[in-house]
């Protein structure tokens, strides 16, 4: 008979009054082998190849729960009190079967509804104080767990065995996609649920039967204190250049395994040269930074992992062990089953705060001018082998491509250069694995790399239906990428593909290595805001009824405004003697640069913000984007930019860059050459206005002669834009058409005008603006 949550509390008072039993799980047989991961599943291989994956990934997880030694441990909190104890952990992935295979019509009955409604969600926390107490009567005992366990276990294997969905292909439309949902589900928490066992009190571990070996490499000594380079740690960890590069992400919709949500869609993005660490930083290098008392100096650390660090009086990374008094800065490593001597030459395992807490003192540390950073999730691309590039472009049939994500590999000794998908049952030294073809180690596998990215969609993302939740509520800014896998990650988070994510100060199988050069990540961050993106898209692409709330509109008057983005590129033509190419500065999610294209025969749009960019990429390469109207509070409209069928998309071409660089770009002379240029409310927003103007002066000129240049500004300066002595402004509107032709000489105004428009923040604030608008032809050089 299902149990009710009311009985819970009852069977755990049992448990405690038994001063909890010994662990009666056993670690499964593996028939004299080590516990070990099956490559990732092929969608195409049939029932037996996905009834032998389903037990490979429960068979881990038993493995690794058999490494509990007592009942109490599964209900002990974690000393963080932010997640929930591992009782959970072991439930919840098995009611995550019931969940889905409901939902995708694969079961029609729950089996235990209070099962599944009471370990169907686990926890998120937002704050590294948003402490969970008052839970521990909740739980029900183990016996009932695990007789749940097996109960669902059967049911799934006779799904597999017998249901009708499997005979048909296994897609992403298919319902047999739920399965390889739940399976690469149960693998994530097996990672999660490690870590989990990582932070519990030693007594409650031990190393299971079956486990992985550890990659531990002899020392001539058991060293807890001063670690020497060269001896206990990689002497060197270089510098290696990466070459500038374009890098293509999103996972192919027909690419045979199971993917999560955020893993599709289509992006291309420009890496700018920069260099990187060959090897991951080890704990000798972070032991420098905690012996020598950096780590417990303000400065290093920014707003939010300062006040971290404070309310969790930390002075040494989560998994280091005080091995002597305070102060002696002696340390023993705590793997994931028991504490070890430290091992030095090991990656150091750390939170993302401590991580650009380490980065900021080793720039002070080294002059380093640019200063060290983690890695973006563009650069991480770069830092793979160039086959690995070439998967992006994989087409059904070439089964041969399919094998350059070592994922789908067989986890064999031979020729081993990854430390993932289970091949040890830790990480391991940053200088055992080989080094791929550009010079790095770890690049995939050891332990996840933390980067400078906030989670986000690519674009063309779309929510599956089976998990509406997986990964749009992370879209947040608050949860950081991890990129590259860890020893444990199995399945499909050990792929290629894989993009996940953590809040920053979560501890997880996860370090880091130092990047310098290339873009600065923090650049222009106000316009990389989901907000400020969705309200470029409305202003560009919505319709005079879309931009407006109709009953208020009618009620008040509002003032009827002209299409801003088609009058701007309709003067562009109407004024350009020539119709050949033409540059958009500053053009933000693109509309300006389609109208263009009903003109123009090449349309290049430049601007500083990378989502405006992807945004307008997408709608070149698709046609259509979707994005949000925010209605008031947090209600939003779904809404869809379309471009015109009518516009040749293929006309344009969209750059991310600098309008005060152009060189930088590739669109001064004699690289590019223009009929006309558009700069469409910008101006007033750049920090040297002067000089942007300037670039269009002289023999280098983007602008061919007899070219001409459209400016359109509403002059809203402002000291937080530019400084005051570079303002372009005047006492009235000829004093500002004054300032702009004292810059341009050589060019002669053909036209001024007034043009108003309207921007909605939502649908009871608007801000209405009148842009001066003035058009200029640059005159031929005298012979």
């Amino acid at each position: 008979m299902p149990m009710n949550v009311a009985s819970t509390s009852g069977a755990r008072k049992v448990a405690e009054d038994q001063q909890y039993r010994p662990n009666p799980q056993k670690c499964p047989d593996w028939g004299g082998q080590r516990a070990h991961s099956l490559p990732l599943l092929d969608l195409r291989a049939g029932r037996e190849a996905m009834l032998a994956y389903f037990d490979n990934t429960w068979a881990l997880s038993e493995t690794l729960f058999s490494a509990l030694t007592c009942e109490e441990a599964y209900y002990v909190r974690p000393w963080h009190k932010t997640r929930h104890p591992l009782i959970f952990y072991y439930a919840h992935p098995v009611t995550f079967y019931v969940n889905k295979l409901l939902v995708a019509g694969l079961l029609h009955n729950p089996v235990n509804r209070e099962f599944e409604e009471l370990f169907e969600t686990g926890v998120d926390e937002m704050s590294w104080d948003d402490l969970h107490d008052g839970e521990q009567d909740i739980w029900p005992s183990l016996d009932e767990v695990r007789s749940y366990r097996q109960q669902v276990h059967q049911l799934v294997r006779d799904i597999i065995r017998s249901h009708p969905a499997l005979d048909k292909p296994v897609d992403m439309d298919s319902p047999a996609w739920a399965l390889a949902m739940c399976f690469e589900h149960e693998r994530i928490h097996l990672e999660t649920s490690s870590v989990l066992m990582r932070e519990l009190p030693e007594k409650y571990v031990r190393t299971p039967g079956a486990w992985p070996d550890l990659p531990l490499q002899e020392q001539a000594t058991e060293k807890s204190v001063n670690p020497v380079p060269g001896v206990d740690y990689p002497a060197s960890n270089p510098m290696l250049e990466v070459p500038t590069q374009t890098v293509a992400l999103g996972k192919p919709r027909d690419w045979p395994t199971f993917g999560w949500d955020n893993e599709y869609g289509r992006d291309s993005r420009h890496v700018q040269s920069f260099h990187a660490s060959a090897m991951l930083i080890s704990n000798g290098e972070f032991y420098e930074f905690v012996a020598s008392g950096a780590y417990l100096e303000d400065r290093y650390w920014g707003e939010q992992g300062l006040a971290w660090r404070r309310f969790r009086n930390t002075r040494w990374p989560a998994f280091w062990v005080q091995d002597g008094p305070v102060g002696s800065h002696r340390y023993r490593l705590r793997t994931t089953f028991g504490v070890r001597p430290m091992q030095w030459d090991w990656p150091a395992v750390v939170n993302h705060y401590e991580a650009k807490a380490y980065c900021a003192w080793r720039s002070e540390r080294d002059g380093a001018s640019p200063p060290y950073r983690l890695l973006q999730e563009k650069e991480h691309l770069a830092l793979r082998d160039p086959n690995l590039s070439d998967i992006s472009d994989w087409l059904p049939g070439d089964d041969a491509l399919l094998q350059h994500d070592p994922v789908m590999q067989a986890n064999t000794m031979a020729g081993r250069t990854l430390n993932h998908n289970l091949h040890f049952g830790s990480e391991g030294p940053v200088d055992l694995f080989l080094t791929n073809s550009r010079g790095f180690h770890d690049v995939l596998g050891n332990v996840w790399q933390w980067c400078e990215d906030s989670f986000h969609p690519l674009p063309g993302f779309s929510i599956h239906p089976y998990y509406v939740d997986f990964s749009t509520p992370c879209f947040d800014d608050e949860h950081q990428m991890i990129l590259g896998g860890s020893f444990i990650s199995t399945g499909d988070e050990a792929s290629a593909w894989a993009r996940f994510h953590f809040r920053p100060h979560f501890s997880q199988h996860a370090g880091f290595r130092l990047v310098q050069g290339g873009e600065d990540p923090q650049a222009d961050n106000k316009y990389e805001d989901d907000a400020v993106l969705n309200q470029y898209m409305l202003f560009h692409w919505g319709s005079p009824e879309e931009q407006r709330d109709t009953e208020i509109s009618e009620a008040v008057g509002h003032p009827r405004t002209p299409p801003f983005m088609e009058t701007m590129a309709e003067k562009v033509s109407q004024f350009s003697r020539r119709h050949d190419a033409v540059l958009d500065l500053g053009c933000a999610v693109g509309r300006a640069s389609f109208e263009l294209a009903r003109h123009f025969g090449h349309v290049t749009g430049l601007d500083f913000s990378h989502r405006f960019i992807r945004a307008a990429e997408t709608l070149r390469d698709r046609g259509a984007l979707h994005y949000e109207r925010l209605e008031t509070g947090k209600f939003t409209t779904p809404m869809t930019a379309v471009v015109d069928p009518a516009v040749e998309r293929n006309r344009t071409r969209f750059l991310q860059g600098d309008a005060a660089d152009l060189r930088g770009a590739g669109l001064m002379a004699p690289s590019a050459r223009f009929d006309a240029v558009l700069l469409s409310n910008l101006l007033c927003r750049m920090p040297d206005p002067a000089a942007c103007l300037q670039q269009f002066i002289g023999p280098d000129s983007p602008l061919a002669e007899d070219g001409i240049l459209v400016i359109a500004s509403p002059n809203t300066w402002l000291e937080a834009h530019t400084r005051p002595d570079r303002f372009l402004d005047g006492a009235d509107n000829g004093a500002t058409r004054e300032r702009l032709a004292a810059l341009l000489p050589g060019f002669e105004l053909l036209h001024h005008e007034d043009l108003p428009f309207m921007i909605r923040e939502h649908r009871r604030k608007y801000e209405y603006v009148v842009s001066q608008v003035t058009v200029w032809r640059r005159q031929r050089a005298a012979v």
